[in-house]
C-alpha cells in the first residue's frame, strides 16, 4: 500500500507531491489521482518521481494505482 495513505491540502495552494518507490510491481508501477492530476506519475524502483498540481475545489481524491486497486486519499480543504 502506500504510506501515508491518506493527507490534506489545501484548495489553491501549489503542491508539490515526491513519491519514492520503496518496490513497486504490476499496478503498482503508476500512480493516478483523477480530478487533481492529468495522466499517471511513473514510478521507477529506489527513485523519487516528482508531480506538482493545484487543486481547485475542496472534497475527498482517490490516488490509486492505475488498476485502482492500491488506493489512497487526498482531502482538499479550503
Amino acid at each position: 500500500g502506500y504510506d501515508p495513505s491518506y493527507f490534506q491540502i489545501k484548495s489553491g495552494v501549489p503542491v508539490r507531491w515526491e513519491i519514492t518507490d520503496t518496490g513497486t510491481s504490476g499496478c503498482t508501477n503508476a500512480v493516478i489521482a483523477k480530478g487533481l492530476i492529468e495522466g499517471s506519475v511513473s514510478l521507477t524502483p529506489g527513485k523519487t518521481s516528482i508531480v506538482e498540481f493545484t487543486a481547485k475545489s475542496p472534497g475527498r481524491y482517490t490516488f490509486s494505482c492505475w488498476m485502482g486497486m492500491i488506493r489512497g486519499t487526498i482531502e482538499v480543504v479550503e
